[in-house]
């Protein structure tokens, strides 16, 4: 076998392609038992199963094909009905050979067990109710196999109860496909995909330090930037060459449904939208037992018995969707259920019970934070203990399992309407951008997924600044309190109190809850930057994710290492496992604070200096992001100039022209503003970023060409540049 490995393993995916190709069809035919073609599809993939096994020398796996290859070549010729006891044969006929597989994969042989039983109810449900009393056709394809003295015990397979089915009528022959004449895919070892990852992400540190080198030479300026484009193409195709859809996962639970709703005596209909939705091939194997619990406990707990249902005003066959997304850079999973929804009391009065929380506590709690108790070991509202629940193992889990690849989990529920779980997961693990922050003299990386907004504090008290109590410190943004971490204080990198005036609050969200880190600044590629409120891509790092030893792993604080362009280690932040640690409320405005004013974002205003030494701004809620370019990169097309940005072309306007001036330096590299209008975006080239400040006076009007008006920011007069005429120019 040692000689064969390489042939017997290409075997063992190909036949688990089969199989759960045969899941799809079987399932497939129950819905039209009448369908042919599906037969016909059905007998060659079992065909190519034992066919292929006798190769190789696996007899049993061979014996056992073989009876399943019978009965279907019974019902193909029409000689057979479709009922629940051949169904029911062909899936246990699955599962069978789905064993050995396994069992080859992981021992080289076909195991100990023993499928003599299987195969005489594959030949007994065969036999069982024949079109007509002449022999079965022997073929090459579809040999007879000896009929058997004695009918198999009704035990062995449930005995058919839908009337019966009309025969299947013979499959007419049909011309031989074409064969292709090029392979457009090959098959890779998934360790080969894994080190080429690894390639690419030492390539990119490389960059990253190429990057972050000081050099005026125009020469190594170009080449630094040629490196970097091919870099991100690289980086992009290799991250593409691991990712796959998760219709290979979702191919399991039509079968997962069927046998589930079958134990229960249910009716359940399973939907599925977005199977092509792509994923990280690691995240996709780490998700599928998560999944299986969670769709084996909507049809145990969440969709009722058919009664039930038709009583309540609802069609007896339950809905059960399997719907996958891309959302914000994240795949989104959701399992959705029209059933009765959870119990919100018997969750409550199961957690008082189990001492969880008080009883007065628990009755002020909203109910979606009750529904967080079932997220909780051990714990379950199932009056009795089944083979698909009861048994408090689970949810538990799943948010473990989930939470181990840096997704989260979300559960909605509506008594009577059903529940809808939504998973969120990365979608990959290896590559990814995060924002590094400056704490004391460490630094650390925070995925940008959970970062919102960076709040800069002011000495002079101007802006958003923390109060609240020593141990308790709260900022008010934008009309709600929001919790505050002193990161240095936390990891005891240094002492500091809660009356710090200077530094800059990184806003994170984490599931439902809302903190924000008090750190020194903020570091990209390019060097520090000053702290900005506007989150944009000069702020942001492209990281290399790494493991991290199991000291620091059972910190539950970090969730792996980098290394950045300057070759300086840096430890990505776990925020889900600070906010553990914290036990942080979920704190909202004070109910008897008086009403704080909402500053509109209309009002805030990003502003900017020009190549030319004027300050102007724009509002802020025309902004898209920032951007730098080479000189080089920008290009003259007739009499605009346009910079490439993605798949397409932006044009872009010179501040200084755009107010009637002409610039008269032309540094090596472009900070680019691109903003939004109803006519389209365009770029805005300054000179630099200045700050996002809030209007302290109304826009007094002015003839200045290019302007709209003139505001006091940040206590100095400003130009604020008038887009519509500039997007009409553009």
């Amino acid at each position: 076998m040692t000689d064969n490995r390489e042939f017997i393993e290409e075997f063992l995916v190909e036949s688990s392609e089969n199989l759960d190709q045969l899941d799809q069809d079987l399932i497939a035919l129950e819905k039209q038992p009448d369908d042919a073609q599906r037969v016909a599809s059905i007998f060659r993939t079992v065909h190519t199963i034992k066919g292929n096994s006798g190769f190789f020398g696996f007899s049993k796996l061979g014996a056992l094909a073989h009876s399943g290859e019978h009965l279907l070549g019974r019902l193909r010729d029409g000689k057979l009905t479709l009922d629940d006891r051949v169904t029911g044969s062909l899936y246990s006929m699955v599962d069978a050979v789905r064993s050995i597989l396994q069992a080859i994969e992981t021992t080289g042989n076909e195991g100990d067990q023993d499928y003599r039983d299987l195969s005489r109810a594959l030949a007994a449900a065969a036999e069982q109710t024949p079109i007509s009393t002449s022999p079965s056709p022997v073929t090459q394809e579809s040999p007879a196999v000896p009929e058997p003295r004695a009918a198999a015990p009704a035990a062995a397979v449930p005995a058919a109860t839908p009337p019966p089915a009309q025969p299947i009528p013979p499959v007419q022959p049909t011309a031989a496909a074409p064969v292709a004449t090029a392979e457009t895919t090959v098959r890779v070892d998934v360790d080969l995909l894994a080190s080429i990852l690894d390639l690419v992400g030492e390539l990119v540190l490389a960059r990253n330090q190429l990057r972050s080198l000081d050099s005026d030479d125009p020469a190594v300026q170009a080449v630094a930037q040629r490196i970097n484009t091919v870099t991100n193409a690289l980086q992009e195709t290799a991250v593409k060459t691991r990712m796959q859809p998760v219709e290979h996962v979702f191919n399991r639970f039509p079968r997962t449904v069927r046998d589930v709703a079958a134990s229960c005596g249910k009716e359940v209909e399973l939907v599925i939208d977005g199977a092509d939705t792509e994923l990280d091939r690691t995240l996709i194997e780490s998700i599928r037992d998560p999944l299986t619990h969670l769709i084996r406990n909507s049809v145990d707990h969440g969709i009722e018995p058919p009664d039930v249902r038709v009583a309540s005003g609802k069609p007896r066959v339950g809905r059960l969707s399997l719907r996958a997304f891309n959302e914000s850079g994240r795949v989104t999973i959701e399992v959705a259920d029209d059933g009765g929804g959870i119990a919100f009391e018997k969750v409550r009065e199961k957690a008082v019970a189990r001492g969880l929380v008080s009883a007065a506590e628990a009755a002020a709690m909203p109910p979606d934070q009750v529904l967080q108790f079932i997220f909780e070991p051990g714990f379950s509202t199932a009056a009795t203990v089944t083979s698909v629940s009861g048994r408090g193992v689970g949810m538990d889990v799943v948010r473990t399992n989930i939470e181990a690849i840096g997704g989260t989990v979300d559960i909605q529920s509506t008594a009577g309407i059903g529940t809808v779980i939504s998973v969120h997961v990365p979608l990959t693990l290896a590559i990814m951008p995060a924002l590094v922050v400056r704490c004391g003299s460490e630094r650390f990386a925070i995925p940008q997924s959970a970062v919102g907004e960076l709040v800069p504090l002011k000495r002079d008290r101007s802006g958003p600044r923390i109060e609240g109590l020593a141990e308790a410190p709260v900022m008010r943004v934008r009309g709600r309190l929001v919790p505050i971490v002193f990161l240095d204080q936390f990891l005891g990198i240094r002492e500091t109190t809660a009356c710090r005036e200077d530094g800059t609050v990184v806003l994170v969200r984490v599931d439902d809850r809302e903190f924000g880190l008090v750190v020194d600044g903020m570091q990209s590629s390019a060097g520090h930057l000053r702290c900005r409120e506007l989150l944009d891509a000069a702020s942001l790092s492209t990281i290399v994710v790494k493991p991290i030893g199991g000291l620091l792993t059972a910190l539950g604080l970090y969730t792996g290492a980098t290394v950045l362009g300057d070759g300086g280690v840096v430890l990505i932040l776990d925020l889900r496992g600070l906010l553990r640690i914290l036990r942080l409320p979920p704190v909202d405005r004070e109910p008897d604070a008086a009403p704080i004013p909402i500053v509109e974002i209309t009002d805030r205003y990003l502003v900017c200096g020009t190549l030319g030494g004027r300050r102007v701004a724009v509002p802020l809620a025309d902004v898209v992001r920032l951007e730098t370019f080479h000189r080089d990169e920008v290009e003259v097309v007739g009499h605009r100039r346009v910079v490439r940005r993605g798949d397409g072309f932006t044009t872009l306007e010179d501040a200084d022209e755009l107010l009637g001036c002409v610039s008269t330096t032309s540094p090596p590299t472009v900070n680019v503003v691109v903003v939004g209008g109803s006519q389209g975006g365009f770029g805005l080239a300054v000179g630099s970023i200045i700050d996002v400040l809030a209007a302290e006076s109304r826009l007094q009007p002015t003839t200045s060409p290019g302007v709209a008006g003139i505001l006091a920011l940040g206590g100095v007069a400003t130009e604020v540049i008038d887009l519509d005429t500039a997007v009409g120019d553009a």
